[in-house]
């Protein structure tokens, strides 16, 4: 499988800012009640070591001396034990959200003065995504706020067979090879609490369909179109406003951009990794949030 990746530091920017600015998630299933009688989740901290305690350690590769200390009834530091709870915590909130069974692989914890989120990383062990990695993060205040990517294995390929529709529908009767896109949605994780174009909060559904999901998700569509195969302009802009009408349609996020590349080929391939840094005449882009 291909994933559509963005920069790290710019999902990572992305991911802090949504989980700070979420408010409050929805009751779910959970270890503790508040006292509205709303359940919650919670970090179990006990100082018992269990079976499951052992498993996990070793699924995060914890050294053979913090196994054996483990074994022996001790937690050989905190961290170990934060590493080993956190990971629990992240395979349970998963389980619940999406009924399928999940092993911690990688813990990645924040505990500095920046309110970064904790970062757990799963193996997929059942349904239909066996196999596939998820990663799940979460700030925890007064209770966790989560997102994962667990939504990008579900709806990735739907999402971008309708955006190669739209781009077939606007470009398709070109020559073959005159033209090349690009379509993707990406690959970060999405907040279980989401606000629509709205601004208003939603939780949004573990088995949330792209009807239902699309404001919530992000992804792009590139064309561009070959040198060897010039546009008019008002060929090229019929075509644009086809795929604009076409997109919103959709009710999804998604960014777009479209041009007509005008620098010579001189023997190379045309395909859209050479065409980024080509010259271009007529470009047109933009960006659909959804339902509006």
């Amino acid at each position: 499988m291909v994933r559509a990746r963005v920069p790290r530091a710019m999902a990572a920017c992305a991911l802090a800012l949504s989980l700070a600015t979420m408010p409050g998630c929805l009751a779910r299933p959970a270890t503790k009640t508040n006292d509205d009688g709303a359940a919650r989740e919670v970090l179990n901290m006990d100082d018992e070591i269990t079976e499951r305690d052992l498993e996990v350690a070793q699924s995060l590769g914890a050294p053979m001396d913090v196994v054996a200390a483990m074994r022996g009834g001790a937690w050989p530091s905190a961290r170990s034990k934060d590493n080993v709870r956190y990971a629990e915590f992240v395979e349970d909130h998963l389980a619940a959200r999406y009924g399928e069974r999940f092993r911690a692989t990688e813990a990645r914890l924040s505990f500095g003065l920046m309110r970064d989120p904790h970062t757990v990383t799963c193996a997929v062990e059942t349904g239909g995504h066996a196999g596939e990695t998820c990663v799940a993060s979460f700030l925890y205040e007064d209770e966790p706020r989560w997102a994962d990517d667990y939504p990008y294995l579900r709806l990735h390929e739907e999402y971008e067979r309708r955006l190669t529709e739209v781009a077939q529908g606007a470009f398709g009767d070109l020559p073959e090879g005159s033209w090349v896109m690009e379509a993707r949605m990406l690959d970060w994780q999405y907040p279980n609490v989401a606000s629509d174009p709205q601004g208003a909060w939603h939780e949004v559904p573990p088995f949330a369909t792209l009807e239902e999901a699309g404001v919530f998700v992000d992804g792009y569509l590139w064309v561009s179109i070959s040198p060897d195969n010039q546009l008019a302009e008002e060929d090229f802009d019929a075509r644009v406003a086809r795929m604009r009408e076409a997109l919103d349609a959709l009710d999804m996020r998604v960014y777009w951009s479209v041009d007509q590349i005008t620098q010579p080929l001189d023997g190379a391939e045309f395909t859209m990794e050479w065409s980024r840094d080509a010259d271009y005449s007529w470009h047109a882009l933009g960006n659909f949030q959804g339902d509006e």
